[in-house]
């Protein structure tokens, strides 16, 4: 059964406008990206098409897009709501921020109570955020590099089963279960437990056994879940960009709909009367901020 594209697109414009508005609060200025970007190997997903002997890519992901247009490093805080493609044609909407050219942990402090102020805006307060490093499991898989890519799929699948076949030792397979099952408030890597005491949330959670595939992350990254659902809302992660440190996450707006319930504005004015006065009085209002509804 086909999709009734209307109320679908009102109900991710209830969601946008409540996200735009928490954003702009937190300083991000809105990006507007092309839909179609000459192919390079650094831009991730989108759908490859060949035009006149060149090669482009429709919708790819915005972190790389950003990247690709950033001609030289500076201080940006940006956010952008598109949709993104992954090789078909049918693509997933996406709303996020991107914080470069900032302090390291203020950054990312920053980008997580953005997170956090953002699905409080949309009425969504059940939910917790995992947050992971890349540099632990990079220092837990010293002396046994050529299995990484194992490792990380197992991490990937939440599957330890992968590891558990490595002819690798009892001991060193030991270590890697302990952090594939560490979840917690404080861990033995202390940046970490900065950024959570600094957020002071009882929904944020150490977990080493999560892990994003982008292969630009650089350490920390994190995940949004939800206890009404079995998939992340979205998640992030920390990145460098010409040696310039960078963090940003994004939303899946298409799981966020799932758990909207919806928001009624009360301060909406609603208006009658004859046809010029009333549209005459509905001016006024909107040039003063006011919501209105006119009604026939």
């Amino acid at each position: 059964m086909k999709k009734d594209v209307f109320s679908e697109s009102e109900r991710l414009a209830d969601i946008t406008k409540y996200l735009r508005r928490t954003f702009e609060l937190w300083g991000y200025k809105e990006i507007f990206l092309p839909t179609v970007e000459e192919y390079r190997e650094s831009l991730r997903k989108g759908t490859k098409f060949a035009y006149n002997n060149s090669f482009y890519v429709i919708k790819p992901d915005l972190t790389s897009q950003i990247l690709v247009n950033l001609k030289e490093p500076r201080r940006l805080k940006l956010f952008y709501i598109s949709e993104v493609l992954n090789g078909g044609v049918k693509g997933k909407w996406q709303a996020g921020v991107e914080f470069i050219g900032g302090k390291d942990l203020w950054m990312q402090v920053e980008v997580l109570m953005t997170v956090i102020t953002s699905l409080e805006a949309l009425g969504i307060k059940e939910f917790y955020i995992d947050i992971g490093s890349l540099k632990v499991w990079e220092n837990a898989i010293k002396g046994i590099e050529e299995f990484r890519e194992e490792i990380f799929r197992a991490l990937a699948k939440r599957n330890f089963e992968i590891i558990e076949r490595l002819p690798i030792s009892e001991e060193k397979k030991e270590e890697l279960w302990r952090l594939f099952n560490f979840r917690g408030k404080k861990s033995d890597y202390e940046k970490l437990n900065l950024i959570v005491e600094a957020l002071g949330d009882d929904r944020i959670f150490i977990d080493f056994g999560t892990i994003r595939p982008l292969p630009y992350y650089s350490d920390i990254i994190f995940e949004i879940y939800s206890p009404k659902l079995g998939y992340p809302l979205g998640g992030g992660g920390e990145y460098k960009f010409n040696g310039i440190d960078a963090f940003g996450f994004a939303f899946d707006l298409n799981v966020l709909s799932k758990l909207y319930s919806g928001k009624i504005e009360k301060n909406r004015k609603t208006i009658r009367g004859e046809l010029k006065e009333v549209y005459k009085l509905a001016k006024e209002l909107v040039n003063l901020g006011i919501p209105v509804e006119v009604k026939e």
